[in-house]
């Protein structure tokens, strides 16, 4: 965000020069702050803590976006009519983000625990799923009291999205396919030439639900670091041209 705003900024001190507005850019050798990539995953005991301490409604998001990887906003703007039955299960299509830098998927496969994170326990008459907060603003409160409640420090809620990936990528998912269930572009004409992506995800998600409840039962460990998921863009292209 640093870094956006400051180049939005240096544009249009830029085009006041262009335009004899200024006589220069006296903010030009403005040293711009450097961003550092948060690779903070989620670990397995946080996870246990949290579903002892955190009220159901908040582990049902947390559930949804360790299964989906959505972000919090677009988690809780989840509504019912998004989801839709096909021969295989159910499908999400969430409304498109309302930005291109914070990408969404087109079309999600919901698993089992996806499913029983988004209905829940109790009868509900539709709508939206977590009608209860109106955007991740109103949320952030009941986040921070579930994690110090639970003696977890320095977990944000959008780290779930990293564990999302870094969980995918444990359980031997092609970077492509990671990529697409996060919404986000593949490098070079990658896209043009995959194909048959229902059956990629679908698989995906599956062996991500059976990875979880392994997890939740304390028989594996998610410390992984996220860098694990950011291959060259080079990989994809020799998997399209090795018809992988």
């Amino acid at each position: 965000t640093i870094e956006r705003e400051c180049s939005a900024l240096m544009a249009v001190l830029n085009l006041a020069v262009d335009m004899d507005r200024l006589d220069k850019n006296r903010l030009k050798r403005l040293p711009v702050p450097e961003y550092v990539k948060r690779e903070r995953v989620a670990e397995g005991w946080e996870l246990l803590k949290l579903r002892e301490t955190a009220s159901p409604n908040v582990w049902r998001l947390v559930m949804a976006a360790l299964q989906t990887g959505l972000r919090e906003n677009k988690l809780i703007e989840v509504h019912e009519e998004w989801l839709m039955q096909r021969g295989d299960g159910w499908w999400m299509a969430p409304s498109p983000g309302q930005t291109r830098i914070k990408g969404v998927p087109k079309i999600i496969p919901v698993n089992g625990l996806a499913y029983d994170a988004l209905f829940g326990s109790i009868p509900r008459i539709g709508g939206r799923f977590f009608s209860q907060w109106k955007d991740g603003n109103s949320f952030k409160h009941n986040w921070m009291r579930a994690c110090e409640r639970a003696g977890v420090h320095d977990l944000h809620f959008h780290d779930l999205r990293h564990t999302f990936a870094t969980w995918l990528t444990q359980c031997g998912i092609d970077y492509a396919v990671i990529q697409t269930l996060k919404g986000e572009p593949l490098p070079g004409s990658a896209k043009y030439y995959i194909h048959n992506w229902d059956s990629r995800l679908r698989d995906a998600v599956m062996r991500l639900e059976v990875f979880t409840r392994a997890v939740l039962k304390g028989e594996k460990a998610a410390e992984v670091p996220l860098t694990a998921t950011q291959v060259p863009p080079s990989y994809v292209e020799q998997s399209v041209s090795s018809g992988k």
